[in-house]
């Protein structure tokens, strides 16, 4: 008597990288499921997302430089707080650039301890915004409202918080969020990058199991 079966199934280094990059497979999986390329994806967002916060940062600088020179009419913070915050802009740039083109250590262990996706960064932002203005209209004598100069002062602090919140918490947040969507265009969009993917899958292997080198 024999029996039939059917083909073996493909070692996972011999399943096409399009077939792990396919929208139809991650679908159909768990979201928690480990797998190499969302190893890869997130910490990819990760350091990119940690990059995008200095480019923020550095522009904020700037742009506090400014606004204390109009506020204190002197040219004084422009360089003091400019020269500083262009630096970091640069710098933090070409980082992105090279985190953004490359294939990021998986082996580090990255540790994100703040909200990782968009909506969860709005409700962090809008909590602590609440929170400052809540005890700000608590502890504040009632002459303060009446006084253009606090309120005006008030308006520059909630400005300033909120631009630090935005590219400290929302930016990172945001590219975080949507690691795994951003390295799928890269890969459908950069040839060079689909080819370090393609060695990648070439010659990885789970070093903990059989898990697959996908889905994304």
């Amino acid at each position: 008597m024999s029996y039939q079966t059917g083909p073996a199934p493909l070692p996972h280094a011999a399943r096409p990288l399009d077939y792990w990059l396919s929208t139809e497979l991650a679908a159909i999986t768990p979201a928690g499921a480990r797998s190499r390329l969302r190893e890869i994806a997130d910490a990819r967002g990760s350091y990119m997302g940690a990059w995008a916060a200095g480019i923020g940062m550095g522009a904020v600088l700037i742009l506090l430089g400014v606004i204390l020179a109009i506020w204190l009419g002197t040219l004084v913070p422009v360089p003091s707080l400019g020269l500083p915050g262009a630096a970091i802009t640069v710098l933090c740039c070409v980082c992105y650039a090279r985190v953004r083109d490359r294939l990021p250590r998986t082996s580090r262990l990255i540790v994100n301890r703040g909200p990782g996706s968009l909506r969860g960064a709005l409700s962090f932002v809008g909590f602590i915004l609440v929170a400052f203005i809540g005890l700000f209209a608590f502890t504040a004598k009632p002459s303060t409202w009446q006084d253009p100069a606090a309120l005006l002062t008030l308006a520059a602090v909630l400005t300033f918080m909120g631009c630090l919140l935005v590219v400290g918490i929302i930016v990172p947040a945001t590219i975080a969020g949507r690691s795994r969507e951003s390295l799928r265009r890269k890969a459908a969009a950069d040839p060079h990058f689909r080819t370090l993917l393609e060695e990648d899958l070439a010659t990885w292997r789970d070093p903990y199991g059989d898990a697959g080198y996908g889905p994304l």
